[in-house]
Order: C-alpha cells, then sequence, then structure tokens
C-alpha cells in the first residue's frame, strides 16, 4: 500500500514553482525578503527541497534573472519575426508599449529592475544583453536606437515603480511618435 502522507516528486514542477514565487515576492518586496522561508511557507515546499534545486540564494537569482533575460528575448524575437525590418530596439520599444499580460511582463521587467539595481554582476549581464539582442553598440549606435532603447527602458522603469501612470494610449502615441522620426 502506497504511504498517502508521502508527497509526490515533481522536480521541474517545483523549480518552476520556486523561481515564480521568488520573482513575486521580489515584485511585492526587496530582493532581500527572496529568503528560502519565505518561499517554503509561500509554496508548501521544505526549505531542504528548495536548497536541493537551488543550493544557495545567489544561484537562485542568478537563475531568476536569466530565466527573465530568456523571456525579454524570446519577445523580442516574435516581433522581430513579424517585421523582419524592424531594428531590435525598436522591437523592445514595441514589447514595453505593447499590451503584455500583466504577470509576464510586470515579473519579468521587475526582476531585470531589481536585479540590475541591486547588484553589479546583473547590470553587466543586462548590459551584454543590450549589445547582443537589441544589437547595440554603445559607442557607435544611432540616435533613434537609442532613443528607444531610453524611452523603453523609461517606460517599463516607471511601469514597475507605479511613478508616472502612462496609458496604453499614450504609449502607443509615443511609439508612433518614435516610428515617424
Amino acid at each position: 500500500m502506497e504511504n498517502p502522507y508521502k508527497r509526490k516528486k515533481e522536480p521541474l514542477a517545483n523549480k518552476k514553482l520556486i523561481l515564480e514565487t521568488a520573482a513575486e515576492i521580489g515584485a511585492s518586496m526587496a530582493w532581500s525578503d527572496v529568503t528560502f522561508q519565505a518561499i517554503a511557507q509561500k509554496t508548501g515546499l521544505s526549505k531542504g527541497g528548495i536548497i536541493h534545486h537551488f543550493p544557495s540564494k545567489e544561484i537562485l537569482l542568478d537563475e531568476l534573472f536569466e530565466q527573465s533575460l530568456a523571456e525579454l528575448s524570446v519577445l523580442i524575437e516574435h516581433e522581430k519575426e513579424n517585421n523582419p525590418q524592424l531594428q531590435p530596439a525598436y522591437a523592445y520599444l514595441k514589447i514595453v508599449c505593447g499590451d503584455m499580460p500583466e504577470g509576464c511582463y510586470l515579473n519579468t521587467m521587475n526582476v531585470i529592475l531589481k536585479g540590475t539595481v541591486n547588484n553589479g554582476h546583473f547590470r553587466d549581464r543586462w548590459k551584454e544583453w543590450v549589445q547582443q539582442y537589441l544589437a547595440l553598440d554603445f559607442d557607435n549606435a544611432d540616435a533613434l536606437s537609442l532613443m528607444a532603447l531610453l524611452v523603453a527602458d523609461g517606460m517599463w522603469f516607471s511601469d514597475i515603480l507605479g511613478i508616472y501612470p502612462i496609458s496604453s494610449l499614450q504609449k502607443q502615441k509615443i511609439l508612433q511618435l518614435i516610428n515617424s522620426l
């Protein structure tokens, strides 16, 4: 007879749950509040189970950051597939201006924002990502691509922190204005 109290082991599902919960905790509080204890309380997993997947908080946050960059990369590639002539920086701006599902966009961008603000390693990783996926050589980039990058960064920064309420209509007007230049 099977033990009814024995929990089924689902490593991939548990790892995904841990990462999602870490992103939620970090989004609603601070990265310092992303602890194994907090994740265990929200998920019902044991701290030992969490440590099995992520031996340290640094490894957990690093994987969370890389996952967020990968999600953003997929969105950029999708935009570029729909419009092959679209400059990568404009694809990035379109993503920020678009109507993204709240959880996807906000959690992804929140992780990137908090990572880059709190950690030099993540700032360097973000710069590498921008150079790779947005094909921006900062020393030689054209002004419009830099402007698209900076506008997009400012808009998601504002969205995450709730600094300025920018409506979807206003975002679309900004996108149209930049596209007309």
